[in-house]
This record gives structure tokens, sequence and C-alpha cells, in this order.
């Protein structure tokens, strides 16, 4: 059993405030960045319905694993493990959502994001690794769908959450195999939070993968409706695909790689990642192309041309305007 606590006024001596016990040993836990920026609190689904994401800087989410599971993997029989995975709002302590997976074990990593967390662990009925993912929707901002509310200000969107009213949550989820074991993970971080979502994943191999957040929506099928596929979900496939041109350090290895940190450019399109152990490497990536940037290839004398021949355009049509427009006087 472990007990998680949270002392008033962050203080370790300061009296408890709540404690939660949650079962077997903690594999993982994080909470929500309050500086990661948030574009859209609003997803606009196939059907023209709006989910509204469930955003809050109180968050934690913790897994925790069978006691005889902590061990390495395969030790213990399918019967004997279990992964447990908790959000928890930390200033109330109140648990908002709990899921179990029968036959699974550590070591887990995990990302949190906006108002999703992506986890990896091992799953032994299956013999494979596997990553998960949960988005949480606020179901008490559903009033909010209807338009003249928006124009005429009556909606509820910026009046303030409190943690000690019991928050309305829906969840979406989803699973899929993935093929090698991660030793760190994290996600792309741009200024305005426009760009897609990528997430970084050090691989057992000490490289970093960039995988696209859309891979792991929930809300993927076998056969997405047409309005599922314009909106951008992909077909469900029971595994992850590896596309080799997507790791971010291509053919190179960071040696004894122990963490990922990606922090926000100047230009919205570009994220700076940094990967950390033995070896550091430092670069950019850009999730969805660098939309905001001219290419290095780019025709400047094409362009200068162009400006000349519509100036010059200009200035012929005004002069035959204004020889029309004389010669209209004079009659």
């Amino acid at each position: 059993m472990h007990v998680l606590k949270q002392n008033l006024f962050g203080t370790a001596s300061g009296s408890p405030s709540w404690d939660q016990d949650v079962a077997g040993p903690r594999q993982d836990g994080h909470i929500g960045d309050v500086l990661k920026v948030v574009h859209t609190q609003a997803r606009v689904m196939e059907d023209r319905d709006v989910l509204y994401k469930y955003i809050s800087k109180n968050l934690l989410f913790v897994a925790t694993v069978a006691p005889k599971a902590a061990a390495a993997i395969g030790s213990v029989t399918p019967d004997e493990a279990w992964l447990v995975v908790y959000l928890i709002d930390t200033v109330t302590g109140r648990i908002l959502h709990r899921m179990t997976h029968y036959g699974s074990q550590g070591p887990v990593r995990a990302v949190f994001s906006e108002n999703w967390v992506v986890y990896h662990y091992f799953n032994l009925r299956a013999h494979r690794y596997e990553m998960s993912v949960i988005e949480f929707y606020d179901l008490s901002r559903a009033d909010n769908k209807d338009v003249w509310k928006l124009i005429l200000g009556k909606h509820n969107l910026t009046s303030p959450i409190s943690s000690y009213s019991r928050p309305e949550i829906m969840t979406k989820s989803q699973s899929y195999f993935f093929t090698h074991s991660v030793k760190a993970m994290d996600v792309t971080l741009t200024a305005k939070g426009i760009t897609a979502k990528q997430l970084l994943i050090g691989t057992i191999g000490d490289q970093v993968l960039g995988l696209d957040k859309r891979f792991l929506d929930p809300r993927r099928s076998a056969n997405p409706t047409p309005a599922e596929r314009e909106e951008g979900i992909m077909p469900y496939t029971d595994t992850l695909p590896i596309i080799p041109q997507s790791y971010v350090t291509h053919s190179l290895k960071v040696e004894g790689l122990r963490g990922i940190i990606s922090v926000p450019a100047k230009l919205e399109s570009t994220t700076l990642v940094f990967a950390y152990g033995v070896d550091l490497f430092f670069t950019r990536v850009a999730p969805s192309r660098t939309y905001d940037s001219l290419t290095e290839d780019f025709s400047y004398a094409l362009l200068l041309i162009t400006i000349v021949a519509l100036v010059a355009a200009i200035f012929v049509t005004w002069i035959l305007s204004e020889r029309k427009e004389l010669r209209d006087k004079w009659r």
C-alpha cells in the first residue's frame, strides 16, 4: 500500500490536508504543468458536437503495480500482476478517475499534457509492450454548446473552477501495442499551443522517436466515418507504427539516455528538444512542418520579379485610366 499525502501550504511541517491510499508500489507520477499553453479548450466532434477539455494545474497522474509485479519483467505470472492508474486532484485528494490493467506490470513511463495522459507499460498476457491514452472532458460546461449563449456572453467558460465542487468528467481511452521498451517520454511544446502535438519517446536503443499524437487518439475506429476522416481521425490499428524517418536523433544515439526536455521556440511551428544522458543531444523539430517560415530554397528572385511586374501593371493601368477619363471629358 502506498500513501499519498498533501501538506497545507506545501510545507513538510504543515498539517496534512488529505492523504490517499493507492494500492501497490508507485511506479510513476506526473502533475499537470501550469506553464503549458492550451490553444483552445473546446474540441469539435465529427457531428459538430463540442466537448470541453478538463484542464487543471492541480491534477496528478499516479501509476501503481501489484507488489509482486514491481520486480523485473516476466518475474510474475499474468494472474499475479496488475497495473492501476489514478487521476487525483491534489487540492482535495479526490480520485477523479481510476483504471486497472490486469496482467500488466511496469516499469511505467508517462507524459501528461493538456487534458490527456499517455503511459507505457508491459502486457504479460500479450508478451508485448503497450501504450495507453486517456482523455478527460468537462461535462459541467456542456451548456456552452448553444451558439447564442456564446454570442451573448451567457456562458461559463471564464467562470472559475473549484476543486471542492465535484466535477463531472467524461473519459475516453484506448490501448495500442508498441514495439520498443521506453526510457523516457515527453511532448512537444510551442509558444501558442496551436501546432499539433508530437510525443517524444526515448527508446531502449538510446534514440528519440517522434510520434504524432493522432496515432494515440482514443476515438480511432476500424472503419471511421467520412466525417471522422475529415476531422483527421486515422483508422484503428492495434500497433503503433515505427517510421524510420520519424527519429528525431536520425541515426545517432544518445548513450545512457535518461531524459528528454522540450521547450517552445520563437516560431510557433518549432519546438526545441534536448535529450541527455552520457551524451547530450539538441535539435529543433517542426511537428506540423515550418508553416510560418520560408524554406531555404525559396526563390526570392521570382518574388521580386513578381512584385516589380505587379507595380508596373498598376502604373500602366493608372496611366490608361487617366487617358480614358481625359478623353471622356473632352467629348
